[in-house]
């Protein structure tokens, strides 16, 4: 019989376990908890906590804090830190402390209230100390001699006047009673002396020896618990970390880290792996037998195990070593999650190359197999540091027997929280005796219930809504107000990204005239497609990843550019096969040692020249390529030529009436169905950068993490189409012969502009196509001149044109880890018309989405479309950097400089660390972490109706992912949803402050700035 089988009494014999069901449910619960990050050149945002995106937002930390040993908020200090800056405030922390009546009510505890109880350790934090810390800090800090430093002076003149009057009054008979309480800590002849000499000391080691009599001693239950955990949800590896034993998977790691980035490698090793196609255990196998002398002894031994095993199924590999562990079968299931997450970036990227790429090498399965082969052998290498001889799987007995004296907890570590909120309270000896033992009890279960956990969930839900009243009283102040009409018609209407990068230069660009017309829309404007661009070696989809595109748009040149289009294309393959040639002797032993000096001193100057002066040095290779390889005049290929190929996959082109199915569906979701102005431009975006393994995450997500500009140049191509207009006008949409549209690219790093295909305006509308350049020259040095701002190294004192300058600089310089930002500063989502907040500095923070509800119908068929895409995506890219900020180094990836590119698959901390999921901390350093606050411009019943039919926006709000608000069209109404519906939003009174130029909010401040109204920015005609 299998161990670990029972056998049921009366009914007969039990059914043994199907073992190979438990292993795929185990495997199954493992994948679905690993980091789900793609390869870093496909770095796409994603909710980090996925896994647990069914449960309530703080459940799921709760849950994630519990299974993966990370951090869900802020510490307390950053949080309180908050609170004396003004980003919290009472008013906030009342909202939250109601908030938690409502599971935990207020009651009475002797001489504090709960909840006043909650109020001062929020405030002022009552800390838990060891016994090493306390008798560090009692005999150098005199903390059980004086008063804690934020106990106000009026506290403690009361507790100081309540302890002497209590002394004085004392009669022998009472003495002698509380000598025999307070013994051996202090007797009460001892207090009266110190009272004559230090009436603070006396008063408070009175305190502290009333607390250290009443306050019963912690036990030490941390490691039976531990022990009652291990081979369940804990491994005998978190067992031998917590006595201090050497960490078995230090060894183990490093082994397996080197073997799988040599295995996955795609393309950055100079050849690649042989037997690789055999499967990862048989190769890794073969990987051992290579030269196993060579082999540390805990290795030869792995070795000798796989080679023993090579004829067993990889689960049967598995059953033996769990049983070998000590693992019940009711416990694989929790148990293998455990060993896959001690690394788990690179089990998050086997499991996604396995079942999500189909890489056929990929095994999970197989992972877990040779893991367990090495965290056996490791063990008992560990185990034998503290004298375990044993079955591996008896180790917790020997650990019971061999309880190390330093590692007791404190004994009085409730009374050491207990003197803190007493100080804090202003209750002095007396009172505490008064209440004795059991009342005193009842306060320290109080504190106990209000732990770490729960005050930074308190305090974070005020710092959130501190964010959500800046945010909603401006819009509800900027709704309120009466509309700066604009004269005539637009003069430009420009659609941007809904990226939150884009409301700076937005708003710029609208305080230039009452005329200038903006629009938010996802970035890829509905054209999803598999494109590739003249210089391009293979198609790259340019659409969301969710999105399958069905098309395919290649860039080919005009037909008088054609030969000039040749000579490029072989120069570029000639210059790209030197650099290969080049790069690979470097690499190789005889020709490396010939080349490297001969390359080394040719490399240097311009080396030198780009880490020196890097801005110039990159205007200088700009103008060499150009004058090497000038580029033809080139279109994009839109149109199928054969209409009976329409539904072809990866078909070339679009037909007509597809492509006015784009044309008509963004043009819709972003309002703009009349009043078209004579140039109408679509701005996609991307990020250029220089030595950036991230480069992807800084562009644009809705074309899969690289830039929109093929996506804008190929609507507006459509768009600009005779045929298509004409289909469009059967539709009800009539674009104006006098209207042409540009498609461009918006660098939001150097935050330059590009418009492509500038020669074909028609000749009536140059002078306008000059005037909006200058425009947008304008525009993009104010938007740098406030990045600048938060920019630790940029100079305090920029005008804009230097600013733009600075930026430029930073996208080409080799040492720069913040080339920009990201989206380290989005909080919010606006989904409406451009007039709900028009005019107000929102200082980056917000995704602004085009949305005109006057022309939706009853049920929000076009708002829901956009819903249905922007709420996934902007709680993506919102979470991500949240848990990428809160926890940096368990869900971030930590500080990017000692980063090394694995394989082309991620990062990792020198050569033997974790694949770094999440973002790095110059991504996050300056991020509030706080949920996204989605206002919605439309009433709570139809915003509802929309999450019943889309699940995935549903689970999002409702289990409150991300935080809604609408917006009444008809009433002007804010609600806020909370646990009981939709509620009015409480505006404050407090007005929104009024500036002529946003330069005068922002100057000088480096911080987050709250929202003002920009006097000169008028009401836009648009969405």
């Amino acid at each position: 019989m299998l161990k670990g089988a029972n056998v049921s009494a009366p009914s007969g014999p039990r059914p043994l376990p199907d073992l190979d069901a438990l292993i795929d449910d185990a495997l199954e619960h493992a994948a679905h908890l690993l980091p789900a990050q793609a390869p870093i050149g496909d770095f796409v945002h994603h909710n980090t906590l996925h896994a647990l995106q069914h449960l309530e937002f703080h459940d799921a930390i709760a849950a994630a804090h519990e299974t993966h040993d990370a951090e869900g908020y802020l510490a307390e200090d950053a949080y309180r830190r908050a609170w004396r800056d003004g980003r919290i405030d009472d008013r906030d922390v009342e909202r939250a402390l109601a908030s938690r009546a409502r599971r935990v009510p207020d009651e009475r505890l002797v001489w504090i209230s709960r909840r006043e109880l909650e109020r001062l350790v929020l405030r002022h934090g009552v800390d838990a100390a060891s016994a090493q810390g306390l008798r560090w800090a009692s005999d150098e800090l005199g903390a059980t001699h004086r008063f804690r430093e934020d106990v106000p002076s009026d506290v403690r003149a009361r507790v100081i006047a309540t302890t002497r009057s209590w002394l004085v009054s004392l009669d022998a008979r009472d003495e002698a009673s509380i000598d025999r309480v307070l013994a051996p800590v202090v007797r009460v002849a001892a207090i009266r002396a110190e009272l004559a000499r230090d009436p603070e000391r006396a008063a408070v080691e009175t305190l502290w020896a009333a607390c250290r009599a009443l306050a019963p001693e912690s036990e030490d239950r941390e490691r039976e618990t531990l022990l009652a955990r291990v081979g369940h949800d804990r491994t005998l590896r978190d067992l031998m970390v917590a006595i201090g034993a050497p960490d078995p998977a230090i060894p183990a790691n490093g082994e397996l880290v080197r073997f799988l980035g040599a295995f996955l490698d795609r393309g950055m090793a100079r050849w690649p792996m042989t037997g690789r196609d055999a499967g990862l255990r048989a190769s890794y196998r073969a990987h051992l037998g290579v030269a196993p002398a060579l082999l540390p002894p805990w290795l030869r031994a792995v070795s000798r195990r796989l080679d023993a095993s090579a004829e067993l199924s990889t689960n049967a590999l598995i059953t033996s070593c769990l049983e070998e562990l000590g693992v019940a079968h009711d416990a694989w299931h929790d148990h293998v999650a455990r060993v896959l997450l001690v690394l788990s970036g690179w089990s998050g990227m086997v499991a996604r190359l396995e079942r999500v790429e189909r890489d056929p090498r990929a095994s999970l399965r197989e992972l877990l197999a040779i893991r367990l082969v090495l965290d056996l052998e490791c063990l008992r290498e560990s185990a034998r540091a503290i004298g375990h001889r044993g079955p591996i799987a008896r180790l917790p007995e020997t650990v019971r027997r061999t309880r190390r004296r330093d590692e007791r907890r404190n004994a009085h570590e409730g009374a050491w929280r207990l003197f803190q909120l007493c100080q804090l309270a202003g209750i002095a000896a007396p009172a505490l005796l008064l209440a004795g033992a059991d009342q005193t009890a009842r306060i320290l279960a109080a504190l106990d219930e209000f732990d770490a956990m729960t005050r930074r969930r308190v305090l974070h839900e005020a710092f959130e809504h501190h964010h959500a009243r800046e945010v909603l009283g401006a819009l509800a102040d900027n709704v309120a107000r009466p509309a700066d009409l604009a004269s005539g018609a637009p003069r430009f209407q420009l659609a941007f990204c809904i990226d939150d990068r884009e409301e700076g230069i937005r708003r710029h660009f609208e305080a230039l005239g009452p005329d200038h017309v903006t629009f938010g829309v996802a970035g890829f404007f509905g054209v999803a497609m598999q494109y590739r661009g003249l210089d391009d070696p293979t198609l790259t989809p340019l659409c969301p990843v969710v999105v399958q595109p069905s098309h395919r748009v290649e860039e080919h040149p005009l037909a008088e550019h054609a030969p000039a289009s040749e000579r490029r294309r072989r120069l570029r393959a000639w210059i790209a096969w030197l650099r290969h040639e080049i790069a690979d002797a470097s690499r190789s032993m005889a020709r490396g040692a010939a080349l490297t000096p001969l390359v080394g001193l040719l490399a240097a100057l311009p080396l030198a020249a780009r880490v020196l002066f890097p801005r110039l040095a990159h205007r200088a290779v700009e103008r060499v390529e150009r004058w090497l390889l000038p580029g033809p005049r080139t279109a994009l290929a839109l149109q199928q030529e054969h209409h009976h190929h329409e539904h072809a996959p990866n078909a070339l082109g679009f037909t007509l009436a597809e492509r006015a199915d784009r044309v008509a569906g963004t043009l819709v979701s972003l309002g703009l169905t009349r009043d078209f102005a004579p140039l109408v431009v679509l701005l996609g975006h991307g990020a250029s950068t220089v030595n950036n393994p991230h480069q992807s995450a800084y562009d644009c997500g809705a074309c899969g993490g690289r830039n929109g500009g093929p996506n804008a140049r190929a609507f507006a191509a459509m768009a600009n189409e005779p045929a298509v207009r004409e289909a469009l006008r059967a539709r009800g949409i009539d674009i104006p012969e006098s209207t042409w549209f540009l498609g461009g690219l918006h660098d939001t790093t150097t935050d330059g502009i590009t418009l492509f295909d500038v020669e074909r305006v028609p000749a009536a509308l140059r002078a306008e196509l000059a005037a909006l350049q200058r425009a947008l020259d304008t525009a993009r040095a104010l938007s740098a001149h406030e990045r600048c701002r938060r920019f630790e190294h940029a100079p305090l004192r920029l005008d804009p044109e230097a600013a733009l300058a600075h930026v430029e600089e930073r996208s080409v310089d080799l040492s720069q880890a913040r080339p920009e930002l990201g989206h380290a500063t989005n909080a919010a989502c606006i989904v409406g018309r451009r007039s709900l907040s028009r005019g107000l500095f929102l200082d980056r923070r917000a995704f602004l989405v085009s949305y005109d509800p006057t022309q939706d119908d009853a049920r929000g068929t076009v708002l829901e479309r956009i819903l249905a895409a922007v709420v996934p995506v902007g709680a993506s890219i919102s979470l991500e950097y949240y848990f990428s900020t809160v926890d940096d180094e368990r869900w971030g990836a930590g500080t990017k400089l000692p980063h090394n590119l694995a394989g082309l698959l991620g990062v990792m901390e020198g050569t033997t660390g974790d694949l770094r999921t999440g973002l790095p901390r110059q991504m996050t350093e300056v991020h509030e972490p706080v949920r996204l606050l989605c206002v919605i411009e439309a009433s709570p019943d139809v915003v509802l109706g929309i999450a019943e039919r889309q699940p995935e926006v549903k689970e999002l709000v409702t289990r409150g992912w991300v935080r809604l608000a609408c917006l009444d069209p008809t009433t002007r109404v804010i609600s806020c949803l909370g646990p009981d519906g939709f509620a009015p939003f409480e505006h404050d009174a407090t007005a929104l402050p009024v500036v002529r130029r946003a330069m005068d909010w922002y100057e000088g401040r480096s911080g987050f700035v709250p929202p003002a109204r920009i006097e000169r920015a008028s009401a836009a005609r648009g969405t």
